[in-house]
């Protein structure tokens, strides 16, 4: 607390004549500045804090701007009539998806086939009669196509269908040497199945026999029965 000392100072009354007038005058006090603690204090703004709020925000909004005209997007796609009208949005991804799904599966395919095309003259067998095969289809389709091996799988599966049927040779062509078993099922050749032999065979080599030679096929058919 701050001490104040007293002044005395002279003054003169017009009632009292001449006799002085003593009088005492007190400075006046200032009070002590209060002191303004931390926890009293408003808190600091965070100057990037404050734009960063805009920015997430305004992110947000175009996110959800994208979605809806995908969306939208699509609707016309599969619906272009509108006969449909406002769809579940989750479905209509779904049936995208499956389109999608079965566009992939139909490219593959028709990438197989036409590796199996190219390989087949590499590996001397007739790309017609190979494909049709459902043996050798089954075993394209087990094939990886993104596998770094997958040339190489095919040529033994190509060799593996040839050396197993020989009709499926190019130009209806046998191996040299005796026969390892089997019926010869070429186009044109001599008529080597009998009946006894058609009657053993198994039900693929038969439908082989129908496709290569359908006139053989209604012989020994009908010889069998």
């Amino acid at each position: 607390m701050t001490e104040t000392t007293p002044i005395t100072v002279l003054t003169s009354d017009a009632d009292q004549g001449a006799r002085p007038n003593v009088g005492t005058i007190h400075p006046a006090v200032t009070p002590p500045a209060q002191s303004v603690t931390p926890s009293s204090a408003p808190p600091a703004v965070d100057p990037a804090a404050e734009q960063r709020a805009p920015a997430a925000e305004q992110a947000a909004q175009q996110a959800k701007t994208e979605r809806d005209d995908l969306l939208g997007a699509l609707r016309k796609v599969l619906d272009p009539s509108g006969a449909a009208g406002e769809q579940d949005p989750a479905k209509l991804a779904e049936q995208a998806t499956s389109e999608r799904d079965q566009a992939l599966a139909e490219a593959r395919r028709l990438r197989v086939e036409l590796a199996a095309h190219q390989a087949a003259h590499k590996g001397g067998a007739d790309p017609a009669r190979l494909l049709d095969s459902r043996s050798v289809a089954a075993q394209l389709e087990a094939l990886d196509t993104t596998d770094a091996k997958f040339g190489e799988q095919l040529d033994v599966v190509i060799a593996a269908a040839v050396e197993a049927n020989p009709l499926l040779r190019a130009g209806g062509t046998l191996p040299a040497g005796p026969p390892k078993g089997g019926a010869d099922f070429t186009p044109g050749a001599p008529q080597t199945v009998t009946p006894e032999h058609f009657a053993r065979l198994s039900y693929a080599d038969r439908v082989e026999l129908h496709q290569s030679d359908p006139d053989l096929y209604r012989q020994l058919s009908a010889a069998s029965e």
